[in-house]
């Protein structure tokens, strides 16, 4: 009975021990905060993260801080997109994050300019 007690002891002490070895994987996080160009929260903005080299992408909605934080990124080469209604779309191009780090991206965005067109025909009436 003892040396099954100490058995279990050893069992749960590797159980542990694989459990936080799994937990120190090799990642990153990215925070992101979108304003516009006085520096007002831009809401309602999606931001997509994409890792260059892996073709990772994942894209979510900031909160109602304009901010939104990706946990557990791998390591690397990021292009970062943010889009708004009424803005134009913003690219942060080769942002890079390493093991273990908290990377801030402030993202500016402008207003969008407006393009209208008007097609006008005419047809003989008859």
């Amino acid at each position: 009975m003892n040396r099954n007690r100490k058995l279990f002891g050893v069992f749960v002490l590797l159980a542990l021990f694989t459990a936080s070895a799994v937990a120190q994987v090799a990642t990153a996080d990215l925070h992101v905060a979108v304003r516009d160009a006085n520096g007002a929260v831009v809401k309602n903005a999606t931001v997509t993260v994409r890792n260059t080299a892996q073709g990772l992408e994942r894209s979510q909605t900031v909160n109602v801080d304009g901010e939104y934080a990706f946990r557990a990124l791998p390591p690397g080469h990021y292009e970062v997109t943010v889009t708004a209604p009424s803005f134009a779309k913003a690219i942060a191009k080769d942002v890079v994050i390493t093991v273990g780090q908290v990377a801030e991206l402030p993202v500016k965005m402008d207003l969008a300019t407006v393009t209208q067109e008007v097609t006008v025909s005419t047809e003989a009436e008859l």
